[in-house]
């Protein structure tokens, strides 16, 4: 596997840690380097203060409240480069830590474009039934699934190795081209990989000469990996909660966000903040379908297909 290059936003989390102890064990294996990120939002703290203007004590109290919180997030962020410097040398990982002020998302995707993967720590929140996110309130790792132009990877809990990408792509909307490189990007890893076509109803061809077609356009896709499953008419996953178990030994979710103009929708039909929250699967990752190649580039490989057990 050739190297690539990560990039790992860090808060301190336990999850931002699942992150990166993921992000450690793979970039060892293939050499690939890693850029940590620590941003101190120093607008978010400002806002939170809410108190710029003199008011019915001034704004003195307030701004000295100000620059004592700055300081105490600045001393976090050393301690966190600290203990990160020192946890990625134990595995033996070229890393580096940028500590930063400003917006937390809009300074992780100023990075975006010169890396490969993107990896975030995630804790869900409630679950929302929007079909878009008007309204929603997102968290960062919320906003960089919007607005990251690279592939990111949602970590709720430690990840093992990887045993397989089951990638869901639309009926409706099929681009082979990157579904090619998602399988190459799991074999480049060991993984193997399967995918599910999500028919909503609306595509006129019958399933199997859809498949037929698919195979016939591309003969490194294998009919064996593929399967066809219906949308209810939400367009959410009637099989959602059947495919839960197995997910957390290795298996990750893999979707392609489609940018639809006013914001990015997913596979299923959902903006990614909606459909984060509400499937059960501690690993996804959100794939720009406009990030044309694959996340990591393995020597000659044979696309052998696999399939749920």
């Amino acid at each position: 596997m050739k190297p690539g290059s990560f990039l790992l936003p860090i808060n301190g989390s336990p999850e931002s840690l699942f992150a990166a102890e993921f992000v450690w064990s793979l970039a060892s294996k293939n050499h690939s380097k890693v850029t940590a990120q620590h941003t101190i939002d120093i607008f978010g703290t400002l806002q939170f203060l809410g108190q710029e203007k003199a008011g019915l004590i001034g704004s003195g109290p307030y701004v000295a409240a100000y620059q004592g919180i700055c300081e105490s997030l600045r001393a976090i962020g050393r301690k966190l480069e600290d203990s990160y410097m020192a946890r990625a040398g134990s595995h033996n990982v070229e890393s580096i830590f940028n500590c930063v002020e400003g917006d937390p998302v809009e300074e992780v995707c100023k990075l975006a474009p010169d890396h490969d993967l993107l990896v975030v720590g995630y804790r869900k929140r409630s679950t929302v039934d929007y079909p878009a996110c008007q309204g929603i309130k997102l968290s960062r790792a919320e906003r960089l699934a919007h607005m990251s132009p690279i592939p990111i990877l949602f970590v709720q809990k430690p990840i093992p190795a990887i045993t397989e990408f089951a990638i869901f792509v639309s009926m409706d909307h099929m681009n082979v081209n990157w579904l090619k490189n998602c399988m190459h990007s799991a074999l480049a890893v060991g993984a193997k990989y399967s995918v599910t076509i999500l028919a909503s109803g609306v595509h006129e061809e019958p399933a199997a000469s859809f498949v037929r077609d698919l195979i016939e356009a591309d003969d490194e896709i294998d009919a064996e990996c593929i399967k066809i499953v219906p949308l209810n008419e939400s367009g959410a996953l009637q099989n959602f909660g059947q495919l839960k178990d197995g997910v957390d030994h290795g298996r990750i979710i893999v979707l392609p966000t489609i940018d639809s103009g006013e914001h990015r929708i997913t596979s299923t039909g959902e903006c990614p903040t909606a459909l984060l929250r509400r499937v059960p699967f501690e690993t996804i990752l959100l794939w720009p379908e406009e990030f044309a190649k694959p996340l990591f580039r393995g020597e000659t490989v044979l696309l052998k297909a696999g399939w749920y057990d």
